[in-house]
């Protein structure tokens, strides 16, 4: 039996870098969110869900991407645990199920995905939060605006990202 290490090795150092990458992007978001009232609009461990949904193509690696992004983001937050963490578990799912059934690498496809990810996730969220909090005291009157404008931001932001690391892979290859 031939061993090799150095496959072993770089496949660890893969998977290290990759989960060092999603810690930083749901410290990111919980500081800039902490400092800047206007980050609170922006959720990037959604908008990474997504991406690597599209890009990986495997469910299975993007309902643990999705579910290790928002179990993080919960555990940051002031929102029911589990609550981010079934709702990007969803997204990553059907963020891959799309990735491998349509071309999602095309911007159209993109604004229209994010979009319609933001939506489903800020609804999953407040209606799991409401099932499980205190939500007779809560007033949700004006919370479409603040969910359209999160889907706008989400999806602005959303292409820059994708343009600058599809950019950014195609130049290193």
């Amino acid at each position: 039996m031939i061993v090799y290490p150095m496959t072993r090795v770089s496949t660890f150092a893969l998977i290290g870098k990759f989960a060092v990458a999603l810690i930083a992007v749901v410290v990111i978001q919980g500081i800039l969110s902490f400092k800047f009232r206007v980050f609170g609009y922006f959720d990037l461990p959604l908008i990474f869900s997504v991406y690597y949904g599209f890009t990986i193509g495997n469910p299975v690696a993007s309902i643990v991407i999705g579910s290790s992004l928002g179990l993080m983001q919960d555990s940051l937050s002031g929102a029911v645990l589990g609550a981010n963490g079934l709702s990007k578990t969803l997204i990553g799912f059907f963020a891959a199920t799309a990735g491998s059934k349509f071309a999602v690498d095309q911007p159209v496809a993109r604004v229209f995905a994010l979009f319609l990810f933001t939506l489903g996730d800020v609804l999953l969220v407040t209606i799991l939060g409401l099932m499980v909090g205190t939500g007779a005291a809560a007033s949700y009157s004006g919370a479409y605006g603040s969910w359209l404008l999160s889907a706008i931001f989400n999806t602005l932001l959303g292409l820059v990202l994708f343009g600058y690391h599809d950019r950014w892979s195609n130049a290193t290859t």
